[in-house]
């Protein structure tokens, strides 16, 4: 028997997935367009990009990532994913991971003066923010598609319980962190998403 739920309907992790995927773009595009956002103690709102890489480094690589990498495992245990997708969506979270924290070291020593120049940090910012801009779109059209067809409701059950955060998204949930409170108004004045309104 067969128990996928019908192909109208998304699985609700997908979902959830797919609107995190929207709220990262968001962010992603204040990364790319908000021209006083630079690796320098002295720029306006420099504390916005020290807050952005503490949340991509804290939230999407910890917990988003993990669970895009169960499902493609799921996949690929059903043979419904090719491995070499499944690898590079795996290598990719990895990678990012390790840029991430690279980038929070070298931001914090670019503004006390310590280390690469503040010019370099911030273009490699923005690299990590096309990266992370490439590997939604691979999963969206790789990664999301073969979970739709392919998973049935034991394969969501067994992804599921794992998948269940401690915390919530402390950036884009309801009830915003104090220390996100400034990043989150300027993501929704850059995007005009209305994102300052509680998301029901």
């Amino acid at each position: 028997m067969d128990r996928r739920s019908p192909t109208t309907r998304m699985h609700a992790l997908l979902e959830s997935l797919l609107a995190e995927h929207q709220d990262l773009r968001r962010l992603v595009t204040l990364l790319d367009r908000q021209p006083s956002l630079h690796a320098d103690a002295a720029a306006p709102d420099a504390g916005l990009l020290v807050d952005a890489l503490f949340y991509l480094t804290r939230f999407p690589d910890v917990t988003h990532h993990a669970l895009e990498d169960r499902i493609a495992e799921r996949l690929l245990a059903r043979h419904a994913l090719d491995p070499d997708l499944c690898a590079e969506i795996e290598a990719q979270h990895a990678r990012m991971a390790r840029q991430g924290l690279d980038l929070m070291r070298d931001l914090e020593g670019a503004m006390r003066q310590e280390s690469m120049s503040s010019e370099l940090v911030t273009s490699n910012i923005r690299l990590y923010a096309e990266r992370l801009r490439h590997n939604m779109a691979f999963e969206e059209l790789a990664l999301f598609p073969a979970a739709a067809r392919s998973l049935d409701d034991d394969d969501w059950q067994a992804i599921g319980p794992r998948a269940q955060r401690d915390t919530p998204d402390p950036l884009f949930d309801s009830n915003v962190q104090q220390r996100f409170a400034q990043l989150h108004r300027a993501i929704s004045a850059e995007s005009g998403c209305g994102c300052d309104l509680p998301r029901t």
